[in-house]
């Protein structure tokens, strides 16, 4: 990412919004009073892009970027919003069709705005696109769990169940998204909650468009157990796997929301 900020001077109200909301205080007033870096300031800035958003003019723009082209900031439904919360479940049966490449599409424009700790582009997504691909998958894990002369309590419970004709690894989905992190460009404390981040965003905007989501451990130990899963993953070099979830479209509907008893809470 380029680290760099400009001002349209015929736009700036001098009004310092930037300044006050730079994370790691990289942005300071020149002697024109227009916002500009501090002495290595590009090298401290994490291009977290809220000197850009904050601007009430749209004078300033980070890394080449027009403002212009950002999205202004809505005000949504809270009520929709909760509602979809409570309606998520867990989908383990999925309709044996492909997610379309259009809404693909959609869920990897999303990928790009979770959080991170410090703003590190540190996350890569592997996302398995067809249920061709996703049936290879399966076929290389059970041909290798049964080939195995030793196989996991995992592989042992997952093989006899696929035997008898219930694949609990991957649910016949379509698609499934892996998660994996780069540990050298992670801040210290954050190797847990940056991968899990986005996949909590993915399932939430995956179900507003139709598609059901599963959390699945057994694909992810599956996948750490045999090198070939973790091949065919394109993991990258250097990269850690962190989770597995499975996606396709819901081969079941659920006409109500569950009802949970009250959480253990403490307004204090």
């Amino acid at each position: 990412m380029k680290k760099s900020i400009a001002i349209d001077r015929s736009k700036c109200i001098h009004c310092g919004k930037c300044i006050g909301d730079c994370i790691v205080g990289c942005v300071q007033f020149d002697a024109a009073k227009f916002p500009s870096y501090i002495e290595n300031g590009d090298k401290l800035c994490v291009g977290c892009q809220h000197c850009m958003a904050i601007c009430p003019t749209g004078a300033l723009s980070f890394g080449g970027k027009n403002p212009a082209d950002s999205e202004p900031v809505g005000h949504w439904n809270s009520d929709e919003l909760l509602r979809l919360i409570k309606s998520r479940r867990s989908i383990r049966f999925y309709k044996r069709q492909d997610i379309s490449s259009e809404t693909l599409a959609k869920l990897a424009e999303m990928l790009n705005y979770p959080p991170t700790g410090g703003n590190r582009e540190n996350l890569h997504f592997s996302i398995v696109g067809t249920s061709e691909k996703m049936r290879a998958i399966e076929k290389i894990t059970y041909d290798k769990i049964s080939a195995s002369d030793n196989p996991s309590p995992t592989m042992k419970f997952c093989l006899d169940n696929y035997k008898n004709g219930v694949d609990f690894i991957y649910r016949g989905a379509p698609s499934l998204i892996a998660v994996s992190i780069d540990p050298a460009k992670t801040i210290p404390g954050c190797e847990t909650a940056d991968p899990i981040i986005p996949l909590a965003y993915l399932e939430l905007y995956a179900q507003s468009l139709g598609l059901g989501t599963l959390w699945t451990d057994a694909a992810l130990t599956i996948a750490r157990e045999i090198p070939e899963v973790m091949e065919a993953l394109e993991i990258p070099e250097g990269y850690s796997l962190s989770y597995v979830m499975l996606l396709g479209v819901p081969s079941i509907k659920y006409q109500r929301t569950v009802q949970r008893e009250p959480a253990h809470f403490k307004i204090i």
